[in-house]
């Protein structure tokens, strides 16, 4: 962990050597992972270092992903407020214990909701993680999900798919037959039960997995989807600096090793502009690409009316479209 930390400090002063002069934070974003498995001293340690290196606007959003079994007690969140961070993003997933066994989650929905009241006394911005389309998963368990986190109104829902990921535990149980994956139909069938619940209770579905009550869209997500500058730093970081993409790579002892230069770039591409403009509810705009590839995307959708929606110079999804946007991204790409 020293020596993770010693090489994350190293990447924060180097490339704040070749920011611009006008270059400012607006959000901040610990995550990727588990950075609560930090102590409360490292992770001051990391917001100190960026504040000393990088200029802040007034009022940052300044986010910490955590799980509920590392800060299910009110003086550690207490400590997370009072170093900074204004936005917790908790990885919640279920608050059925069968179904967090399924997901190899090692906490308990009374873990969880012990982490969701004391967070609520203390954040005034906080986002939930939920997951549906679990093997065993049901409607009324889903909803019985929803319900319980709707006592401490979060701010910000994350509502994902399950996806089987190769190489990882769930995948092997899958392969052997130890758990079956829902049909498409069923995954359908969550995904609009998930958005016309949060739709009722005051939420905006403003991107395909990501919802918000008025005011409260990520604003640190929202500049991926956006096409605006980030930097990433850590294991596995991306960055978008101009009209070129950066990344490190996985291995954690390579960025230990290499942590002030990035290790992969590639130029930013009308279709990368694809996937991220048309994940959100404010669509394509049509000076965000080339002419003949704008045409191309407004003759499909044309074409398709059931997927998409024009409005002026924007192409938007429809909540079908969105459905089946990895489809439309293959044929559009």
């Amino acid at each position: 962990m020293n020596a993770y930390l010693k090489a994350l400090y190293q990447s924060i002063e180097h490339h704040a050597k070749n920011m611009a002069d006008n270059y400012t934070v607006r959000t901040l974003y610990l995550g990727g992972g588990t950075p609560n498995l930090l102590t409360a001293a490292q992770l001051e340690g990391v917001l100190n270092i960026v504040s000393r290196h990088y200029t802040f606007t007034e009022h940052p959003e300044i986010t910490i992903e955590i799980n509920p079994e590392f800060s299910s007690d009110r003086k550690s969140l207490k400590i997370l407020s009072e170093i900074g961070f204004t936005r917790l993003s908790i990885g919640i997933q279920s608050l059925n214990d069968a179904e967090l066994a399924v997901l190899g989650r090692i906490h308990s929905r009374k873990t969880a909701l012990r982490c969701l009241e004391y967070a609520r006394e203390i954040f005034s911005n906080l986002s939930a993680d939920v997951i549906y389309s679990i093997p065993g998963q049901t409607p009324a368990s889903l909803c019985a999900t929803l319900d319980m986190l709707m006592r401490f109104v979060p701010e910000h829902i994350s509502a994902y798919n399950l996806t089987c990921e190769a190489g990882t535990p769930f995948a092997a149980m899958v392969q052997e037959g130890k758990l079956q994956l829902t049909d498409d139909e069923t995954e359908r069938n969550f995904f609009l039960f998930v958005h016309h619940y949060l739709l009722t209770h005051g939420y905006k579905h403003y991107e395909i997995s990501n919802y918000a009550k008025p005011e409260y869209a990520s604003r640190h997500n929202s500049v991926y989807w956006s096409g605006q500058d980030y930097l990433g730093l850590g294991p596995s970081a991306h960055s978008k600096l101009d009209n070129t993409r950066y990344a490190y790579q996985a291995d954690i002892q390579t960025f230990i090793s290499e942590p002030c230069h990035f290790h992969e770039q590639e130029e930013v591409t009308d279709t990368d502009t694809l996937i991220t403009r048309l994940r959100t509810d404010t669509g394509l705009q049509k000076n965000s690409v080339a002419p003949d590839v704008w045409q191309r995307v407004l003759n499909y959708a044309k074409t398709n009316p059931e997927w998409f929606k024009l409005d002026g110079d924007r192409i938007i999804c429809t909540l079908e479209g969105w459905l089946f946007l990895d489809s439309i991204l293959v044929d559009l790409i």
